[in-house]
């Protein structure tokens, strides 16, 4: 039964031979079969032998002919996936942002410190300085958390090296130490470095900045006055009298600045050698101050009188004010000014020093002396 099955299956699948006129010659030979029947065939091959033999039919699955090294066909509802290959999320645009909105404030308030330094403008100089200093720091922040590309890494570059110049010109002027020639130049230094560097980053923008804040365009790089105004808004000349009375009122007292000189060292005189020197950039002012009781003018009994303190002097200089320095006695100075009481017709004479900044100059500065009911002011410029 069983052969009787696979005979059939055989010649079933066995190609018809095709009549010789109906060959063309794109025809495939009639004699050759067909690629379907050659298939079956190769797979029923041998088998009648091999039950004849008493040998189990076992069909091992082997390549079809001619589909031997053929590369396998993707199922056509397969498509190829695209992967994405993530980019990373940039600040260069903040940073753009960061450079263009804050450089022309920045070389502002830099040129606005310069200014205060060549014109030895003490308060204006630490004024701005502190502002400039506060600024880079702030800006300096914000562009240390920004994340660049290697486009925008020169230009991050250059603006940080602009801001750390300019921290170092505005710590420069931090404290109270009155300006000399070391902090000038330390400054004046780290400005010119930080408006070098900013200039560079100007160069990786691609396009100018052209406008600036409206607080920074207001910015005065105007000096203020040269010396203060008395209550009656005359200044008096060195030599110049100035007569008022004391608190009793009993007597008349006569103030005069009779002169101002420089100097940059003075010695003691007792014969130890000791030597004082200026800090560099800075020097000694000294203003002779000269007080006499001139009259007693009332019925009160009170003949005598109180001079004024050296406290009580008060040099200005483009808006910065100054305080003297205690003098010993015993210098190449001479004399010290000091408070006293002064009985009729007696004077009291002496120098008042003030450690002020190089580049001062006399026509540039005042002294106010407080006197209770009056201020008069000396501009120290003016003589008679």
């Amino acid at each position: 039964m069983i052969l009787a099955l696979l005979t059939f299956t055989a010649i079933l699948f066995s190609p018809s031979p095709a009549p010789p006129e109906a060959a063309g010659p794109g025809t495939p030979d009639g004699g050759q079969p067909q690629p379907a029947a050659a298939n079956i065939s190769c797979i029923l091959g041998g088998a009648l032998e091999r039950l004849q033999s008493g040998h189990p039919l076992t069909i091992t699955p082997g390549p079809m002919p001619g589909t031997a090294g053929s590369p396998a066909i993707p199922d056509e509802n397969e498509t190829s996936e695209n992967i994405t290959v993530p980019v990373p999320d940039y600040d260069d645009d903040e940073l753009v942002r960061l450079v263009e909105e804050n450089s022309v404030s920045l070389m502002l308030l830099s040129v606005q410190n310069t200014y205060a330094l060549y014109a030895w403008d003490e308060k204006m100089a630490k004024e701005s300085a502190e502002t400039l200093r506060a600024f880079a720091m702030s800006l300096l922040k914000d562009s240390a958390a920004l994340d660049v590309s290697g486009d925008r890494e020169t230009l991050k570059t250059s603006f940080t090296l602009a801001l750390e110049s300019y921290q170092t010109a505005g710590e420069a002027l931090q404290g109270n130490t009155p300006l000399n020639r070391t902090i000038v130049d330390t400054a004046l230094e780290g400005n010119r470095r930080g408006s070098n560097h900013l200039c560079e980053a100007f160069g990786y923008l691609q396009s100018p900045v052209l406008e600036a804040p409206e607080e920074i365009v207001a910015t005065t790089l105007s000096l203020p006055r040269l010396y203060a105004e008395s209550a009656s808004g005359e200044e008096l000349a060195l030599l110049q009298r100035y007569i008022y009375e004391d608190r009793s009122r009993a007597n008349e007292i006569s103030l005069i600045l009779e002169s101002a000189r420089s100097t940059g060292l003075f010695h003691f005189v007792d014969g130890s050698g000791k030597v004082v020197l200026a800090e560099p950039g800075r020097m000694f002012l000294l203003v002779k101050v000269k007080v006499t009781n001139l009259a007693h003018k009332s019925e009160s009994r009170v003949y005598t009188v109180r001079t004024p303190a050296p406290r009580d002097f008060t040099l200005r200089y483009r808006g910065t004010s100054y305080s003297p320095i205690a003098l010993a006695p015993g210098t190449s100075l001479g004399e010290p000014y000091a408070a006293a009481t002064l009985g009729r017709y007696e004077a009291k004479a002496g120098y008042i020093v003030f450690d002020v900044p190089e580049a001062l100059t006399p026509d540039e500065c005042s002294i106010q002396v407080s006197l209770g009911d009056g201020s008069p002011v000396w501009a120290l410029g003016k003589t008679l």
